[in-house]
C-alpha cells in the first residue's frame, strides 16, 4: 500500500478521488465544458451555497464566512486540452486544430472521440500520416509531428471526404482524447487532464471538510470554476468587485530541475508572467508549515494561471497560486493521493485563516 504522509487528515481523500475520476471521465475540452460543469454543480449541491452558471459557462458560488469585510476567492478550471476538426481530407480522415497548448507527439496513437454536428459520435485514433514501418522509409516515419503530418483515423466506413461528411462530421466538430484513468494500488492517479480537474477535486475536498465539521470560512469565499483557462482568459471575468484576495488552484509542474513532486502541495512564487503576491505567498507557506503538510515553493518557467488572467483583465487583488504536483503536464499525467490531500488541507487552512 502507499504511504500516508499526513497522520491526521480533515479531508476525505476517497471522496475526493471518486469525484475526480467522474470528472476525468467526462469530456470537457475548451469550448465544450457544460457536461462537466453540471457534474461539478451536482457535486457541490449538498453544500450551503449554490453554484450558478454564468453566460460564459463558468460556475460561481459564494460560501458565506464568519466575516464579509475582506472577501476571498478560489479559482480552478475545468476546461482541458483537446482538438477540433479543421478540414476533412480527401481520404476521409481529419486534419485537426489544437485546443490549448499540447505537443503533437504527446497524443500520438491516442484514441479519440469525435462529436459530430448531427449529434452522433465516432471513435478514432490520432495517428501520424506515415505510420506503418512497412510502408514508409525510416526518415519519413520519424518526421516532425505537426498538423500536416498527423490525422484522425476514423473507426467508420469512410475513404473520402464525402463519405465522412455523410456521417455528420463537419469542420468545427470537437475531438476529445481518451483520458485513460487508472488508480494504482500505490496511490497514484494516472490520466490525461489532471490539469486542472485534480485542483477542482481539492477545492471540493476542502469545502466538504468544512461542511462536515460544521464550520464556515473566516471570510466570505467565492468558489469560481473557469472554462477557458487553456486559451488564456478563464478567470478574466466572474470575480466580483469586492474580492481582495484570489488563490488560483492549478497543477504544479513536476519535471527535471523543478522543486515540485507528486506527493506535495506546491506554492508558486513565479511563472512566465512574473511573481505572485509575496505577502499572500508567505501566508500560504506559514499555513502549510503550521499544518505540518508536505509542501514546497517552486518557480515555473513556461506557465500561466487564471489568477494572472484576472490581473490582466484589471483585477485589483492579491493573487496566489497553489496546487498538487502533477508529473508530465499536458501529456499522460500522473499525481498521487498525497498531493490531493496536502492541497485540500492547505485550501481548508486558508479558508479558516484570519
Amino acid at each position: 500500500m502507499y504511504p500516508e504522509t499526513i497522520m491526521t487528515s480533515h479531508v476525505n481523500v476517497d471522496r475526493m478521488v471518486e469525484f475526480l475520476v467522474e470528472l476525468l471521465q467526462t469530456p470537457s475540452p475548451t469550448g465544450d465544458t457544460e457536461q462537466a460543469m453540471r457534474i461539478i454543480q451536482n457535486a457541490f449541491a449538498p453544500f450551503p451555497f449554490t453554484m450558478e452558471m454564468t453566460p460564459k459557462g463558468m460556475l460561481i458560488g459564494r460560501f458565506k464566512g464568519e466575516r464579509a469585510d475582506a472577501p476571498r476567492a478560489l479559482t480552478a478550471h475545468v476546461d482541458t486540452l483537446g482538438a477540433m476538426v479543421q478540414r476533412i481530407k480527401k481520404n476521409g480522415r481529419l486534419l485537426v486544430t489544437q485546443l490549448g497548448g499540447w505537443v503533437w507527439s504527446s497524443v500520438e496513437g491516442e484514441n479519440v472521440t469525435v462529436f459530430a454536428s448531427n449529434g452522433e459520435w465516432y471513435r478514432g485514433t490520432f495517428m501520424p500520416v506515415a505510420s506503418s514501418i512497412h510502408a514508409h522509409e525510416h526518415a519519413e516515419s520519424a518526421a516532425k509531428r505537426s498538423a500536416e503530418t498527423m490525422e484522425v483515423r476514423l473507426d467508420a466506413h469512410t475513404d473520402s471526404a464525402e463519405a465522412t461528411r455523410e456521417l455528420g462530421i463537419r469542420v468545427g466538430d470537437m475531438i476529445v482524447f481518451d483520458p485513460r484513468v487508472e488508480l494504482t494500488p500505490t496511490g497514484f492517479i494516472k490520466s490525461r487532464h489532471l490539469d486542472d480537474k485534480a485542483s477542482i477535486a481539492t477545492i471540493y475536498g476542502a469545502v466538504a471538510a468544512l461542511v462536515s465539521e460544521g464550520r464556515r470560512p473566516y471570510q466570505d469565499t467565492l468558489i469560481h470554476i473557469a472554462n477557458y483557462e487553456e486559451v488564456g482568459h478563464g478567470a478574466a471575468a466572474g470575480i466580483s468587485a469586492d474580492i481582495v484576495e484570489l488563490v488560483s488552484v492549478d497543477m504544479a509542474v513536476v519535471a527535471h530541475d523543478q522543486q515540485s513532486n507528486e506527493y506535495s502541495v506546491t506554492i508558486c512564487a513565479k511563472d512566465t508572467r512574473g511573481p505572485y503576491d509575496l505577502g499572500l505567498r508567505r501566508k500560504l507557506e506559514r499555513l502549510a508549515e503550521a499544518a505540518k503538510l508536505r509542501w514546497v515553493t517552486d518557480v515555473y518557467p513556461y506557465y500561466g494561471s487564471d489568477g494572472e488572467a484576472f490581473w490582466r483583465a484589471g483585477g485589483d487583488v492579491a493573487v496566489g497560486l497553489l496546487g498538487p504536483g502533477v508529473d508530465a503536464s499536458h501529456h499522460y499525467e500522473r499525481t498521487h493521493r498525497d498531493a490531493l490531500r496536502n492541497s485540500a488541507e492547505l485550501i481548508r487552512a486558508y479558508m479558516l485563516s484570519p
